[in-house]
């Protein structure tokens, strides 16, 4: 039973720490190896077990889960709103603007005015690149 406790927190910790779906799975197989290793001694059973629920849970579970976990893909339909100018490097504007409650920075190839709304065209690391509304 502790070996099954011990494998639980070493697949929830990797999840926790690189998430994919996959460990969450592993870990919670684990838990229920638990109580089920009180009742079968032969370890070999229990690794059969063990790797049958693992299967289960990552073939039907995962898919599902999975989609509910996915990003937007397109930010199409975000805006910002430009709170001023701030300088003009290589033909690029660059703004502080307003997303989410935060002022973030933000690029565009065109003038804009303080209380435009722009759109956002993507994120390239912390700048926002931003297009005409």
């Amino acid at each position: 039973m502790f070996y099954w406790g011990v494998l639980f927190a070493i697949f929830a910790i990797g999840e926790i720490i690189i998430p994919g779906l996959v460990s969450v799975w592993l870990a919670i197989a684990a838990l229920i190896m638990m109580p089920i290793s009180l009742f079968v001694k032969p370890l070999e059973i229990q690794v059969i077990i063990f790797c049958v629920l693992s299967l289960i849970f990552i073939v039907f579970f995962r898919s599902i889960f999975k989609s509910f976990m996915k990003g937007k893909e397109s930010m199409d339909t975000e805006k910002v709103k430009i709170v001023k100018l701030t300088s003009v490097e290589d033909n690029n504007y660059i703004y502080d603007v307003r997303f989410k409650g935060g002022i973030w920075t933000a690029i565009a190839n065109l003038e804009l005015k303080p209380g435009d709304i722009a759109d956002i065209d993507k994120f390239e690391g912390n700048k926002i690149i931003i297009g005409r509304n």
